[in-house]
């Protein structure tokens, strides 16, 4: 799955993941799985209602991940043709 094999590549990269919930979730990738759901280190949750809280790491299950803000400089094409 080429999806799968962008996220490997991205390891240890900062990456911001939006919840279904409309929760904000900001880490460094550690480690994802072939279900999506995604590991991350240092990481700072932001919500709507409430303050900003830091967690040193998260695990966020695939199934509730809205969508996926990559990093700026990431080139998907290079990737998806390597």
């Amino acid at each position: 799955m080429k999806l799968l094999q962008i996220f490997r590549k991205i390891k240890n990269e900062s990456i911001t993941v939006e919840l279904k919930t409309g929760v904000s979730v900001q880490g460094i990738l550690i480690e994802i799985d072939k279900n999506m759901n995604l590991y991350l280190k240092n990481v700072k949750r932001t919500s709507k209602r409430e303050h900003s809280v830091f967690i040193s790491e998260i695990s966020i299950r695939g199934s509730s991940i809205r969508y996926i803000i990559l990093p700026v400089w990431l080139n998907i094409e290079t990737l998806l043709l390597s």
